[in-house]
């Protein structure tokens, strides 16, 4: 059996079969604890397998000290020799072979760097990314594209790798911009020198490679949305396109293409064929574009991800059944897998981030609701365990909140997933309802921030996923299409109660948060149900959906696949118009009773603003209470710190105001 020594890191005991519930008097964490930059950014394992690379930083008030630690894996105790890297924001880290290690660095344009890159966008959002080799020892730096000054005055991000090269351990494969394609060139990872291997075509995005060379070519035009995967197999001189594709693409499961096959013109996605109940791993021809046989599916579930080694070859195919959880494809792996996850008590995700050539070795993010992540080490051979470290020891399991499974009766006898996060306080909790965006995602059995932070405020968090979401097969998902304002959330609606008749929950004080569809849903329950929730909050959330469709409508191209998705998802404008009033909140705003914040990133290009200022004029037309905030430079998702630490607080007061 693997050993425990080193079962606590840095002070933060981790969440084992057993734990005890929180004592009495212990204080949940904070806001500005939640958003604290971790201590432990990630790590890596050199791919012989015999080095570990951690990295890091301290902070001493606003000065930042990054370091990495490198370990010798055959080294008993581990021991780490630690290289100071200095004020730099170090994002990942990979080996580029076994005596060299990438960084990817991170920082925020100067005036000059905005004006050469013609950056359009908000100033506090313009970031320069670069990426930094160095030896193990922490010596000889070199910057890749070194000897492109050109290249760097005009590209705010010169860290993309598009190929290791496992083959040629001295060079990595790249690519940079100029003018609105992406050329391609091989680095010399010991010195950053540049050479330009291929020229991209006018609208050329991305390229995929196959025996060190390049086989695909991704194609996108930005006017219409349209593009296609263009081929070049072996043997073949020109590029020819093999696949017809779309942005909408991008938001759907159905093609994505996952890595190289190990076979000659063979590569591997994870797509829904027709036939398909679930999303499947596939091989792929590049020479034809045709989908073949089924390399790795579950019936019930859909493939999340796929697992490579060192040289490009399969080793896992992932899917979330709550937690994370694997096909192997090497099948030793598999029991040693099981027995880590068994060891915490399952009450974490275990994932492999990392693994040598020769499988025997493994890097592993292990993460759970009352452990945001911890980096292990596994060595199969001795079969022993170790915390690399934790990202943020601050938040140890005592001060978070355990989440439980439930499953949902719906009314019409079907069961859904759900997620119940506990606080630490006892007694009947306010409860909020938290529903996810996308509709095409799903909430999973882990660390979530948002649901974290209102169980720190001795709220009960529930986080159904309502049919339409993703994760579960073609018939769940299908079944939310243009069913938002109903039979979604009814789903919702049965699992509060649910909740409610155990008695956990103060049924006089319930609300909702919501963001993107998750922030339409909470809008339209407070319509549905005006008697039941206290409040409700909805960042960058749908309000009118006619509108909303209207936004969506290409100039000229009424058969625009990316409009179609969403006249599939939501409806059509046309022929659903009465159902598409009915399920716009903004158009029953007189229906709601309870007060409504709405908070928007004015540079959001997924739902423009526009439709939280419809909501807020609505309901202000009708006397009904609202707060309505705009967010200056903040998209879609991923807001900054600053713009996070505004809409968790925000949101924090407003619910504590209204269900006080």
């Amino acid at each position: 059996m693997f050993t425990r020594r080193a079962a606590i890191a840095a002070g933060a005991s981790l969440a084992l079969a057993g734990s005890a519930r929180a004592a009495e008097g212990i204080r949940p964490p904070t806001i500005d604890e939640f958003l604290r930059k971790p201590a432990v950014r990630g790590a890596a394992i050199s791919p012989d397998g015999k080095r570990l690379a951690v990295v890091g930083e301290t902070w001493s008030g606003e000065k930042r000290s990054a370091y990495i630690d490198l370990i010798r894996t055959d080294d008993p105790q581990l021991v780490r020799t630690k290289i100071a890297v200095g004020d730099h924001d170090i994002e990942a880290m990979s080996w580029a072979n076994d005596e060299r290690l990438l960084l990817r660095t991170v920082r925020k344009m100067t005036d000059y760097e905005r004006k050469q890159t013609n950056w359009v966008g908000d100033v506090d959002g313009a970031r320069v990314r670069r990426l930094l080799s160095i030896t193990a020892e922490g010596r000889e730096p070199a910057l890749m594209f070194a000897n492109e000054l050109s290249l760097q005055r005009t590209n705010f991000n010169l860290a993309y790798v598009v190929h290791d090269l496992p083959d040629d351990p001295g060079h990595i494969l790249m690519r940079a911009q100029e003018a609105s394609r992406f050329n391609l060139y091989r680095l010399n990872v010991n010195t950053g020198a540049a050479e330009l291997v291929e020229r991209g075509g006018p609208n050329t995005n991305n390229w995929e490679i196959q025996n060190g060379r390049a086989v695909l070519r991704w194609e996108f035009f930005s006017q219409n949305g349209y593009g296609s995967i263009l081929s070049r197999p072996e043997g073949a001189t020109e590029w020819t396109s093999v696949r017809k594709v779309h942005r909408y693409e991008l938001v759907r499961p159905d093609f994505d293409l996952l890595g190289d096959g190990g076979e000659a013109g063979v590569f591997l996605v994870a797509v829904r064929e027709d036939d398909d109940a679930t999303v499947a791993i596939r091989k792929w021809d590049v020479r034809t574009g045709a989908v073949g046989e089924i390399v790795a599916q579950r019936p019930n579930l859909d493939v999340e991800d796929a697992l490579f080694d060192q040289d490009g070859k399969l080793v896992a195919a992932k899917f979330i059944d709550d937690r994370a959880s694997y096909d192997f494809f090497d099948k030793k792996l598999a029991p040693h897998v099981r027995g880590i996850e068994s060891f915490f008590g399952r009450e974490c995700n275990v994932t492999i981030s990392d693994i040598s050539r020769d499988h025997n070795r493994l890097l592993l993010e292990v993460d759970g609701p009352r452990l945001p992540k911890a980096h292990y080490f596994y060595d199969i051979g001795a079969r022993r365990l170790e915390n690399l470290g934790v990202a943020r020891p601050w938040l140890n399991e005592e001060r978070l909140a355990k989440v439980d499974l439930l499953d949902v009766r719906v009314r019409d006898g079907g069961t859904i997933r759900a997620y119940l996060t506990q606080p630490l306080a006892a007694g009947p909790r306010p409860l909020i309802v938290m529903p996810h965006g996308g509709p095409e995602m799903r909430d999973s059995y882990g660390f979530d921030l948002y649901a974290q932070v209102f169980a720190a405020q001795g709220w009960l968090v529930l986080q159904p996923n309502f049919r339409g979401s993703s994760g579960y097969g073609r018939a769940f998902t299908d079944a939310g299409r243009r069913r938002w304002g109903d039979l979604m959330q009814e789903d919702i609606e049965d699992s509060v109660a649910q909740v409610l008749a155990t008695g956990r929950a103060d049924p006089k004080r319930v609300a909702l948060w919501g963001a993107s569809y998750g922030g339409y849903a909470a809008l339209m329950q407070t319509v549905r149900n005006p008697d039941r929730y206290r409040c409700a909050v909805s960042i960058a959330g749908p309000s009118d959906l006619i509108r909303f469709m209207d936004d969506r409508r290409p100039a000229g191209a009424a058969d625009d696949p990316y409009y179609s998705y969403w006249v599939d998802l939501v409806g059509d404008p046309k022929a659903d118009a009465a159902n598409l009033q009915r399920f716009s909140p903004a158009r029953r705003a007189a229906e709601i009773e309870a007060p409504i914040l709405l908070i928007h990133g004015l540079s959001d290009g997924n739902v423009l603003p526009n439709q939280s200022r419809i909501m807020a004029d609505a309901l202000r037309a009708a006397r009904k209470p609202v707060e309505h905030v705009e967010v200056r430079g903040a998209g879609h998702s991923s807001w900054d710190d600053d713009d996070e630490r505004l809409l968790l607080a925000k949101s924090v007061a407003f619910i504590s105001t209204a269900i006080a």
